[in-house]
């Protein structure tokens, strides 16, 4: 009886080994599944980081024309005015020589004066 009990003991033995195998197989099997998707997750990733930092880079852009065209716009607006404080400045120059000279004047006096120090 007792080679009978040792007996079956072997067998539940190599059932245990088989079913441990078969587990085994099943862990590396799920394994190498979450190895790709792991990778397959990267890749995706990758691909997100580098769609947005194409996105940003087209709204810095868009961003820096649109700077840019304003301060052209706003360059081109001073220079108007710029021209037209000139023209009634001489406007104003012939129509008053005199005190056109003075303010001259005036105007070296202060400069000389403030040079001096």
């Amino acid at each position: 009886m007792a080679s009978e009990t040792s007996g079956s003991g072997r067998q539940s033995r190599g059932g245990s080994q088989s079913a441990a195998s078969g587990n085994t197989e099943e862990l590396q099997a799920q394994i190498e599944t979450l190895k790709e998707d792991l990778a397959a997750i990267g890749a995706t990733l990758a691909e997100l980081v580098k769609t947005g930092v194409r996105e940003g880079r087209s709204k810095v852009e868009q961003a820096a024309d649109d700077y840019k065209r304003k301060g052209a716009e706003q360059a081109d607006e001073a220079l108007k005015e710029a021209r037209a404080y000139g023209e009634a400045l001489e406007e104003k120059i012939v129509q008053n020589p005199f005190a056109a000279v003075l303010v001259a004047l005036g105007l070296g006096f202060l400069a000389g004066l403030i040079s001096r120090r």
